[in-house]
C-alpha cells in the first residue's frame, strides 16, 4: 500500500511538472572562434545552437558547438534549479575526439567522453550588479599520474554595466589549485565583452557581441565576435 501511495505521488508530481514545461529560449550563434575559459577550442569559426525549456524554477538547456572544419565539437545537457538569488547547475559535457569513432552512450571507464561539472552562481539575479560563479568537476577530470580526480575548480567574477545602450561585462576567471586548467593557482580567463540585441519582432532578435579575452597563465590573447538569431518567450 505504501509503495502504491509513493508511486501515485511520484506520478502526480511529474504530471504537474511536465504540464508546466515551456520553451523559453532558443538561438543559433556563429562565433569567429570558440574560446572557453581562456582556452581556444577548434581552429575555425563555430556554429552554436541552444534551446532551453523551463518549468517553474527548473530549466533544461541543450547546447552544442561544432567548428566549420570539424576540428572541435561539443554537446552539453544542462539542468538547473533557481532558488532565492542563486542557481545550481549540473553540466554534462560531451566532447568527441575528431576523426575517431565516438559513441555518445559509451560510459566505459577510460573510453567515455563525458564529464560532469557542478556550478553555483548568481548570474541570473538582475538586482545584483556584482556576479560570481564557482564550478567544480565531479567526473571526467582525472589526474593521469595518480588516477585520482583533480576536482578542477573555476571561479569567475563579473561586473556588468551599460554604456551608450550597449551591455558591457568585464570578467575575471581563475583556478585555485592544480587541475585541468593549470598546474597551480592561476588567472586563466580575463577580459571584457560588449553585446547588444536588435529586436526584429516581440520574440525574435539578432544578438551581436564582441569579446576580448586574455589568458595570463598562457599569455594568450583572443578577440571573438558572434552573431545569430535568438527566440525568447515574451
Amino acid at each position: 500500500m505504501f509503495r502504491i501511495a509513493i508511486t501515485i505521488l511520484f506520478l502526480a508530481i511529474n504530471v504537474q511538472v511536465f504540464s508546466q514545461i515551456s520553451l523559453s529560449e532558443a538561438e543559433v550563434l556563429v562565433q569567429s572562434r570558440h574560446v572557453w575559459r581562456g582556452e581556444k577550442l577548434g581552429t575555425t569559426p563555430a556554429i552554436e545552437p541552444s534551446i532551453t525549456f523551463t518549468a517553474g524554477r527548473f530549466s533544461f538547456n541543450t547546447w552544442a558547438s561544432v567548428t566549420t572544419n570539424n576540428s572541435y565539437s561539443e554537446i552539453d545537457l544542462i539542468p538547473a534549479y533557481q532558488f532565492n538569488e542563486f542557481q545550481i547547475t549540473l553540466l554534462n559535457y560531451y566532447n568527441p575526439v575528431p576523426g575517431e569513432n565516438n559513441q555518445y552512450l559509451n560510459f566505459q571507464k577510460g573510453k567515455s567522453r563525458h564529464s560532469l561539472e557542478l556550478t553555483f552562481d548568481n548570474y541570473y539575479v538582475d538586482k545584483q550588479r556584482f556576479k560570481w560563479m564557482v564550478g567544480t568537476f565531479l567526473l571526467g577530470d582525472k589526474n593521469e599520474d595518480t588516477g585520482n580526480p583533480f576536482y578542477s575548480t573555476y571561479l569567475e567574477l563579473k561586473y556588468p554595466f551599460s554604456i551608450w545602450e550597449i551591455d558591457a561585462e568585464p570578467f575575471c576567471g581563475m583556478t585555485p589549485f592544480k587541475g585541468f586548467y593549470a598546474n597551480k593557482f592561476a588567472v586563466i580567463n580575463s577580459g571584457i565583452s560588449f553585446s547588444k540585441s536588435f529586436n526584429i519582432s516581440p520574440t525574435l532578435s539578432v544578438p551581436l557581441s564582441a569579446t576580448y579575452i586574455f589568458n595570463p597563465n598562457q599569455n594568450n590573447h583572443f578577440f571573438v565576435i558572434a552573431s545569430g538569431i535568438a527566440f525568447s518567450k515574451p
